[in-house]
């Protein structure tokens, strides 16, 4: 089992520029067993969503991941996820593929339908679409940013996006593309695109509802013919843990409000990889989650010499 952690800002952070802080744990990451760093792709959160309780300073996701590209030199870099709606696919792509050669080959492009209603109208860009639209317009960017990396030229004609003899120059250093990684849990179109057209799967829940959900997986890439064991298998979680009962009680009270409807895995150490062993089981490859604690380098460390070594062969 692999892990990736996100970076959700939070809060400025102790220098009162939440770059600081974000750059120190980066570099902190870079140096211990996670595989991958993860930030969201939001423009602004006002505060009173579920497990984002108070409003966050946010800053753009590529342009975040190409500075951490910059200072960082092993850990792998993605979004979690890339809002369709919110940028034409073919700049997607060129993004994504600037951030590629930035990292040497680092990168993994996360997209999914996006959600956010408040800060898409918040930013003049319309009104916000129906889901059924939204799982269209991702579909044909998926299909858009696949035929950017790997026709030369590439041209596409959708409903929604077009292509016209264009070129990916300079094109990615991961051949044929780097990952693509779909989020969401949606058992019926999300599952069935992952099937199809990506690399890595996320999905949420407990333990029982994700060994569901990737039995469906795998019945959506049995009837599209593609190979079940192509596709890495992820989760996203939140993850709350203490050294010892006492610490990881109070950092349940402190976090309380930031802990998600769905709920989060949480407690000491060997409490933690009890639990993610539960995901193991049921056939999760790697964990992404996300820590209210990340600016605390001792609360990384923890989980560096602790949960990520006792799970790698899970």
């Amino acid at each position: 089992m692999r892990f990736g952690i996100q970076i959700n800002p939070y809060f400025d952070g102790p220098s009162g520029n939440v770059w600081d802080a974000v750059a120190a744990a980066s570099r902190f990451v870079d140096r211990t067993r996670f595989d991958s760093l993860w930030v969201y792709d939001h423009l602004l959160y006002e505060g009173g969503y579920s497990g984002h309780p108070v409003t966050e300073p946010v800053m753009e996701a590529f342009t975040i991941l190409g500075a951490i590209a910059a200072i960082t030199d092993r850990v792998r870099l993605g979004q979690l996820v890339l809002g369709t709606p919110y940028r034409n696919p073919a700049l997607t792509a060129k993004m994504a593929t600037t951030l590629d050669l930035i990292s040497h080959g680092r990168s993994i492009l996360g997209i999914g339908a996006g959600w956010h209603k408040r800060e898409y109208e918040a930013y003049g860009y319309g009104a916000w679409e129906d889901t059924p639209i939204r799982m269209r317009r991702l579909e044909e960017s998926i299909k858009l940013i696949r035929a950017f990396w790997t026709e030369r030229p590439a041209s596409f004609s959708g409903r929604y996006y077009q292509l016209h003899a264009a070129m990916e120059n300079p094109a990615p250093v991961q051949k044929p593309h780097p990952p693509v990684l779909i989020g969401g849990s949606g058992e019926i179109v999300t599952l069935r695109l992952v099937a199809q057209h990506a690399q890595m799967c996320n999905v949420s829940g407990d333990p029982a509802t994700v060994g569901r959900r990737f039995g469906i997986l795998r019945e959506h890439c049995e009837k599209h013919g593609r190979p079940y064991e192509e596709i890495t298998r992820t989760i996203y979680t939140t993850i709350i843990m203490g050294k010892d009962h006492a610490d990881a009680e109070r950092r349940r009270d402190r976090w309380a409000d930031f802990v998600p409807r769905q709920g989060a895995v949480a407690g000491t150490p060997d409490e933690v990889i009890d639990q993610l062993a539960a995901y193991a089981r049921v056939g999760c490859q790697y964990v992404i989650f996300r820590t209210p604690d990340w600016m605390d380098a001792e609360t990384l460390h923890l989980f560096d010499r602790t949960v990520l070594p006792a799970l790698a062969s899970a």
